[in-house]
């Protein structure tokens, strides 16, 4: 039993650094923003290791991320958002589609995923810029849609990458157990 709980251990962890070794190197800078790979393999993360798992690596991959990149004072919003989105995938992936991995369900759950970071973000930021800026919605709402620029290019590079990587992972994952 010690055997298997370390195991998972160290591929929970290995999965984290891969999330954040991923937004560290690998990322195209747009605006304030950058697009990244790692809110795929946080979905990926949670299609292979299932919710609970895959929020750790998660939080843990986005939340080293941001403590070592000037971010200390956001990793809070960073993991609260990854755990949003790990439950979002929970309800879709495991409670609606039985967690059935047909390549529809899985490109369903990285759209449903990437829409979901999109809307967390924008009301993110529509929020901040209303209590701190001072601005009404619209202004505050358009701000936010020219502030998450980012967002959008890293949400299509999920849609695309989970269908593509989540069957390459899979493979990995079973013959490794």
């Amino acid at each position: 039993m010690k055997k298997e709980h370390l195991r998972q251990s160290i591929e929970i962890s290995l999965f984290a650094a891969l999330i954040m070794v991923s937004v560290q190197f690998l990322r195209i800078p747009v605006g304030a923003q950058f697009i990244h790979l790692g809110n795929a393999l946080v979905v990926i993360g949670v299609l292979i290791f299932g919710a609970r798992k895959g929020a750790i690596a998660a939080s843990i991959g986005l939340g080293l991320f941001d403590i070592l990149n000037g971010y200390a004072a956001e990793v809070w919003i960073t993991i609260l958002e990854a755990l949003l989105v790990c439950y979002v995938i929970h309800l879709v992936y495991e409670k609606g589609l039985k967690a059935d991995d047909r390549p529809s369900h899985i490109l369903l759950v990285g759209l449903v995923a990437a829409i979901s970071k999109i809307i967390m973000n924008a009301f993110k930021y529509t929020l901040i810029n209303m209590t701190i800026g001072s601005l009404n919605l619209t202004p505050a709402f358009l701000a936010a849609l020219v502030k998450i620029t980012g967002t959008f290019g890293t949400s299509l590079l999920t849609v695309l990458a989970v269908p593509i990587l989540y069957p390459i992972f899979k493979k990995i994952y079973q013959r490794a157990n």
